[in-house]
């Protein structure tokens, strides 16, 4: 989808520097932080296909791969300081998938989306 949007200076400078350090259109980059803002936002305020979609979120099997090589090379001590490091990044982003998944999950029983899981 293409639209008009205006923003500060604030922003479009900002943006302007991220585009330039990161060879990408200015356009890119302001989609990506929309991205990672409507990704921030609570369950409570999405819509209910959204709230059905995030409470079914799974990761990409190449993502939950990687995941999991990078934690039995921990396991195994074989793990370099750029695997740890990546480790800590896919663990971080583990965690907060899961919490928007639960999160989602409450908010889709609580709207009659989905039945409350057997406890």
């Amino acid at each position: 989808m293409i639209m008009m949007l205006a923003v500060s200076n604030q922003v479009e400078q900002s943006a302007q520097r991220v585009a330039q350090k990161t060879a990408r259109p200015v356009e890119s980059v302001l989609a990506e932080w929309l991205e990672r803002f409507m990704a921030s936002l609570p369950a409570e305020s999405l819509g209910d296909d959204q709230v059905l979609a995030l409470s079914d979120l799974h990761w990409p099997t190449e993502r939950q791969a990687e995941l999991n090589t990078l934690l039995e090379a921990k396991r195994e001590g074989s793990l370099d300081d750029a695997g740890q490091t990546r480790l800590t990044g896919l663990m971080q982003e583990y965690d907060r998938d899961l919490l928007r998944k639960a999160e989602a999950l409450r908010e889709a029983t609580e709207r009659g989306l989905r039945r409350a899981p057997a406890p």
